[in-house]
């Protein structure tokens, strides 16, 4: 917990909160206007707000990432498995097809042209 009370994690802390607050009045400046009959600033109201909810969405996941940092690896999956390797429905025809094909004739350098 100590790891997120360094310099630069107050730091981001303080910034993390200026934009929220600013995200919330910006949306609540675009309302007001909206409801004065700013059609455009409508968007602008619902948007505001959120910017400010992905801004928290990824302080707190920083934040998460961070304290994981001290947790050792076995504990860091909690118990899910390993997902399978992606493979394809066409790989053993790839394969075959690598397999059959000639390699492809190497292109020839300037020196050996002039030779």
């Amino acid at each position: 917990m100590r790891r997120l009370l360094t310099p630069p994690w107050i730091v981001l802390h303080c910034f993390a909160v200026v934009l929220t607050v600013a995200f919330g009045l910006l949306g609540w400046w675009q309302l007001s206007r909206a409801q004065g009959g700013n059609a455009i600033s409508w968007g602008y109201a619902f948007e505001w707000p959120l910017f400010a909810l992905f801004t928290i969405a990824l302080w707190i996941r920083q934040m998460r990432l961070e304290l994981r940092k001290d947790q050792p690896p076995s504990e860091r999956r909690r118990g899910r498995p390993e997902p399978p390797p992606m493979t394809s429905p066409f790989e053993p025809a790839i394969l075959r097809a690598r397999q059959t094909e000639p390699e492809p004739p190497r292109p020839q350098s300037a020196q050996e042209s002039h030779a």
